[in-house]
């Protein structure tokens, strides 16, 4: 059983990377992919984008669950999460540059009053690198927000990759933390993870179309590392961890 709960529909606006729903399916089919947690790229166009993940989701709910994304400084960011929970969408994705998540704190706490109440987990959107190289914010905003949301809102579900700042730290304080593999490139940093924190919150996540799902799966199955971990990572924990969004 393979799950990938992160790929993207759509345009990045501004990088070139590009997924069409028929994309998404090809590669499921091809690579024995049971289920993919579809996600829009980072948007100023909201609604638009988290209709059309709702739309494709609607057509394939065996198959598929649908993220939304939200911008917190919007006003009615609120508003969109019930607009959203009533599409059927089963997630909120929040993307810390493109929308500058944690220089709005006080703006995303609130947000997650709608997502708790919904059941909504929470997956941040950050680049295949060590979060903060490159970043307009720098590294501490990470590590402060993660750690005021986990410790103040203990039932929302935050997905966040292997590269975040002081993870395995987070990790041991907050069971609410999960680790999304961000593709190939995070795989070794998931399993690593893995192997110290635990093998139950990490999950496989192919971060499609910016890495191919099937160089994520090669990757975890070629690594040393235990055979029940490996399947627990491509499968059974996102299963059991995210069952209810089935």
């Amino acid at each position: 059983m393979i799950i990938d709960i992160h790929a993207h529909l759509g345009h990045h606006p501004l990088q070139d990377f590009k997924q069409e729903p028929e994309d998404i399916l090809a590669v499921m089919e091809k690579y024995e992919i049971s289920r993919s947690f579809i996600l829009p790229f980072p948007s100023m166009k909201i609604k638009t984008v988290n209709d059309s993940v709702a739309a494709f989701v609607k057509k394939h709910p065996g198959k598929l669950t649908g993220f939304a994304v939200i911008d917190p400084a919007a006003d009615d960011a609120l508003e969109e999460v019930e607009r959203i929970a009533g599409l059927g969408l089963k997630g909120v994705m929040l993307d810390p540059e493109f929308h500058g998540v944690f220089r709005r704190q006080a703006k995303v706490e609130a947000l997650m009053v709608p997502c708790m109440d919904n059941g909504l987990p929470v997956l941040f959107n950050t680049l295949n690198i060590e979060v903060g190289e490159g970043s307009r914010m720098g590294r501490e905003p990470y590590y402060n927000g993660l750690n005021s949301l986990a410790f103040k809102f203990p039932e929302v579900r935050f997905v966040v990759s292997p590269f975040w700042p002081r993870i395995r730290d987070l990790m041991r304080q907050y069971q609410n933390i999960f680790i999304d593999s961000g593709g190939r490139n995070g795989i070794s940093g998931a399993v690593r993870l893995a192997v110290e924190v635990g093998p139950t919150r990490v999950c496989f996540g192919s971060e499609s179309p910016q890495n191919h799902p099937a160089l994520g799966v090669k990757a975890i199955r070629t690594m040393k590392l235990s055979p029940v971990y490996r399947e627990l990572l491509l499968g059974k924990n996102a299963k059991r961890i995210f069952g209810d969004l089935f």
